[in-house]
């Protein structure tokens, strides 16, 4: 659940807590696992937290439904989860965004060069004999 809680934008319990409006010790029971909860509880947490139901209650499945998630949201998800602050949010996605067309540029071929033929080819040797 608190992989959950941070994937909403929640850095510790007691916001998701005041978020959702029900008291800190409930939620946080809640989330630590020391108190159950029903499955309408279950639904409000994985709507507030847009999580998959069966993930939240039975860890069946992915976090996010992967029809209705695109990869910014997936990676913004996977960043909140590793504990990226939320105020860090945006300029880690730039940075992230900005290392990846940098690998796109440098695979793509260069102008001039025949890319069929390496830039210096190897001597093969013969077998001896």
């Amino acid at each position: 659940m608190v992989a959950a809680r941070k994937h909403a934008g929640f850095q510790t319990a007691a916001e998701a807590a005041e978020a959702l409006g029900i008291p800190y010790q409930t939620y946080a029971g809640h989330e630590n696992g020391n108190s159950g909860f029903r499955a309408d509880k279950g639904d409000q947490y994985a709507r507030r937290f847009k999580v998959r139901f069966e993930w939240l209650m039975r860890e069946i499945g992915p976090m996010l439904d992967p029809a209705v998630t695109n990869p910014e949201d997936q990676l913004r998800a996977a960043l909140l989860a590793f504990g990226v602050d939320r105020t860090d949010l945006g300029r880690a996605i730039a940075v992230i965004k900005g290392f990846v067309d940098d690998l796109a540029e440098r695979s793509e071929p260069g102008p001039g060069r025949d890319q069929s033929e390496p830039a210096s080819p190897r001597r093969v040797k013969e077998p001896s004999r």
